[in-house]
């Protein structure tokens, strides 16, 4: 007889969250694009034959979200066809005016799903039993897993005991926490001594191993082109031992990609790549360059670049490691045939250029597109 459990883990979904960088059309898409990946953990647990999912922390963005975030949300919670257990994490924690106890979350929140209000085990299915440590505020005093298992003992024989926790380890953080960080010893050994078989973690948005039975699931969907390996809900199976192996959910994509431009040949290697990417309508580009071109060239990049966020979710120069400067002479200016005050602007504005103004190679660049566009 096979006494192995099967189920899925999930965290930071963070519905309601909104990009600066994608137009209203694009944040539409992307905003839906999350809630779809929520529903494909639904089919990801038919398809597993999953007993339950569990989402270790930040399930919205915020505790002001719209109410149609909310509605939506509960909408792609009923496709999911198991038990759903969910953890207030540091964007949704359980503070005053917490959504959790809205009217609305209240009014249509799927009967099939729990959400953790304190730390008293549950046994979400027979011979399961879950406990976790949910967010009370943004800004915990202390270690925000420890509540989850203090003062546990070993699980009972036959019982399997997982711990929801949301936060950082130190080993990952780098030092950079502004808050207390998860103590990854204690958990260790709190594994080791059998009180707990499987510790579900949620903050980090890249699925990342911390031990064979301590994980971060990452987001379901990308946030950020740092992302290692977003975009993912775990399988896990505990019974004699454990097999943990990342589903991909998300349909989104984020990239980074840098470039060196300085004549034709690198314009159009760069059209290349742009060419070549798939699903654009769900992809976000952050370009970052460096180098200097003749001012057609520089035109031709900017209508590019243009185009391109037309096409794409978003296209965006990154401001940080953009260095792409105009690198104009009399031969640019003769070709647009300008005179009068429109010919000594521009000679005005190539000179400052020359002399390190940066501004001025931008409105060069933005009067010689002008120009060329007008003739």
């Amino acid at each position: 007889m096979d006494d192995s459990i099967t189920f899925l883990h999930s965290s930071d979904w963070q519905l309601g969250m909104l990009r600066r960088f994608l137009g209203p059309d694009g944040q539409a898409r992307w905003g839906q694009g999350r809630l779809d990946a929520v529903a494909r953990i639904g089919e990801v647990a038919t398809a597993t034959s999953a007993a339950f999912v569990v989402v270790t922390g930040d399930v919205f963005e915020h505790n002001q979200v719209e109410r149609q975030t909310i509605l939506r949300a509960c909408e792609a919670l009923k496709r999911i066809p198991v038990p759903v257990v969910l953890l207030p994490g540091n964007h949704d924690a359980l503070e005053p005016g917490s959504l959790w106890t809205s009217s609305q979350w209240q009014a249509h929140a799927p009967s099939h799903v729990t959400v953790l209000t304190d730390s008293k085990p549950v046994e979400i299915v027979p011979g399961v039993e879950i406990v976790g440590a949910p967010w009370r505020s943004r800004r915990p005093m202390s270690d925000p897993a420890a509540p989850g298992y203090a003062g546990l003992t070993p699980a009972d024989p036959g019982t399997t005991r997982i711990l929801l926790a949301h936060g950082q380890l130190t080993s990952l953080s780098g030092g950079m926490s502004d808050v207390p960080t998860i103590d990854q010893v204690a958990l260790e050994a709190a594994v080791a001594d059998g009180r707990l078989q499987y510790v579900g973690l949620g903050d980090r948005h890249s699925t990342t191993r911390v031990t064979d039975r301590i994980w971060f699931s990452g987001t379901q969907e990308v946030t950020s082109p740092e992302e290692d390996a977003p975009g993912n809900v775990l399988k896990v199976t505990i019974g004699d031992g454990i097999v943990v192996e990342p589903v991909r959910v998300g349909a989104w994509h984020m990239v980074d990609h840098r470039v060196e431009l300085f004549d034709e040949e690198s314009l159009k290697a760069l059209e290349d790549w742009f060419a070549e990417l798939p699903e654009k309508e769900r992809t976000y580009v952050r370009l970052a360059g460096d180098g200097s071109l003749p001012l057609p060239l520089l035109s031709r990049l900017d209508a590019m670049i243009d185009a391109q966020g037309e096409v794409f979710a978003s296209v965006e120069r990154w401001a940080k490691f953009w260095t792409v400067r105009p690198a104009p002479d009399a031969a640019d200016l003769d070709a647009l045939q300008l005179s009068g005050p429109a010919r000594a602007a521009m000679e005005e504005l190539r000179q400052a250029l020359a002399g390190g103004d940066e501004d001025a190679g931008a409105a060069l660049s933005l009067m010689h597109r002008l120009a060329r566009d007008a003739g």
